[in-house]
């Protein structure tokens, strides 16, 4: 069974004056639907990375939610984690925030987006990519802000993208890393997303 560590964002409790981590009820039941074991990371760890290593997961998912700099202990522990998975040979796949994060920490730029959240939209997936995905499909979609081509970070591809030529789906063209701006726990799970996720986790960047 393939291991996925997932990092949680961090919420506040109505009634409490408690920061605490929490992760969406969608990740749990998607990942057990695809027989995926999910260990979950928590922020404020003095050694988030050495926290990784233990937990002998197979595959790094950088969750959505939080802006980036809304939540500076997240922020610090997905860097860390980040540069530390990819030392260590583990595929790393980010989802929504995931992807930006990924892209800012790599020299890439976000720009605000209308009509991204909480929507849906078409996609434009590239050829080699069809092996997963049809050429169009309509995805999810819960962001304000988004990749402009000129804005991707460098040894990046993107192989996916909306009609006003946003990315919302890239791979590193080197390293295993991949980023999703939709969300395949959510509703309009695109078909490909279980085997992508699959032979990612096992195999890494399979496109290099």
């Amino acid at each position: 069974m393939i291991r996925a560590a997932l990092t949680t964002r961090i919420t506040e409790a109505a009634a409490y004056d408690e920061p605490r981590d929490s992760i969406s009820h969608d990740w749990i039941v998607s990942l057990e639907s695809w027989n995926v074991m999910p260990v979950l990371v928590p922020n404020r760890l003095s050694d988030p990375c050495a926290y990784f290593d233990t937990l002998q997961a197979d595959i790094l998912i950088l969750t959505g939610g939080d802006n980036i700099g809304e939540t500076p202990e997240r922020d610090e522990t997905e860097l860390k984690l980040i540069d530390h998975t990819l030392i260590v040979g583990k595929p790393i796949l980010g989802i929504c925030r995931g992807m930006q994060l990924i892209n800012q920490h790599f020299g890439g730029a976000l720009t605000p987006i209308n009509g991204h959240a909480g929507s849906s939209h078409t996609i434009k997936i590239a050829e080699p990519w069809h092996e997963f995905y049809r050429d169009e499909s309509t995805v999810n979609s819960f962001h304000n802000l988004g990749i402009a081509p000129e804005g991707l970070a460098a040894k990046f591809t993107a192989w996916a993208t909306d009609d006003t030529k946003h990315i919302e789906a890239f791979h590193h063209t080197e390293q295993p890393i991949i980023g999703l701006m939709w969300h395949p726990e959510r509703e309009l799970p695109l078909a490909g997303d279980r085997r992508v996720f699959e032979k990612f986790a096992k195999e890494g960047a399979f496109w290099a």
